[in-house]
């Protein structure tokens, strides 16, 4: 059993260096070629090298499928002006008969009465003698001129129409300070219709015009002036 173990270990020495003999042998020939080995490149540096030399990309600017809205201004609001107070209507005094008669009757009726004689009225006297129409200066009564200012502020209550018209069919209603109202015929609405009375007091409400009241009185002034002569 010795003896067949080193027959075997001794062939199997031999084989050995006839391998080993015969690889020198092919090397020295370039049969065999020493084996390469290839290191993997890490995908970490290959994916780095692709990325740089690759040019960045910038994304596109997504355009917008929906126009722009235009802002549509808002309507100044009007201002609505405040309502304007209407001021209420005066009402219009109410008119006396007397005043409503006056009103439509003819004045200039009444001027040509006011210078008519009245043989019936005492010892026959027109208005005219004793009342100026152009002045607010005293004959033997009160100047007329103006009278439709004055009247008003004569009776309380009377409007200047209902005034002279009492004062003509009743000159004792009411006296004027200074004069004496039984000069005055007492009988005018006697001799006078209503209507012409109406008349009468037409054409006094006419008189109008400066007032004369502070002027020198002419028949003094004539007086004096003859006293100066003399």
């Amino acid at each position: 059993m010795i003896k067949r173990r080193s027959s075997r270990s001794g062939a199997n020495a031999l084989a050995g260096y006839i391998c080993l003999a015969l690889t020198i042998f092919l090397v020295g020939c370039g049969a065999l070629q020493e084996p390469v080995l290839h290191q993997a490149t890490p995908v970490i540096e290959v994916l780095t090298e692709q990325q740089t030399d690759l040019q960045p990309t910038t994304p596109p600017t997504a355009t917008p499928l929906l126009p722009t809205a235009t802002p549509t201004p808002e309507p100044t609001a009007t201002p609505t002006p405040l309502p304007t107070a209407t001021p209420e209507p005066t009402a219009a005094p109410l008119l006396s008969p007397i005043d409503r008669m006056v009103a439509v009757r003819n004045a200039e009726s009444g001027a040509a009465l006011f210078v008519t004689f009245q043989d019936a009225a005492g010892t026959g006297y027109s208005c005219s003698n004793c009342h100026l129409a152009d002045s607010e200066k005293a004959n033997l009564g009160p100047g007329l001129l103006n009278i439709k200012d004055r009247a008003l502020t004569r009776v309380e209550g009377q409007s200047a129409a209902e005034y002279i018209y009492d004062s003509i069919i009743n000159p004792m209603a009411y006296l004027v300070e200074g004069f004496d109202a039984e000069l005055m015929p007492q009988n005018w609405s006697e001799i006078y219709t209503d209507l012409e009375i109406f008349d009468i007091v037409a054409y006094l409400l006419t008189l109008e015009g400066e007032s004369d009241i502070d002027d020198p009185d002419p028949i003094e002034a004539g007086e004096e002036e003859t006293a100066e002569q003399g």
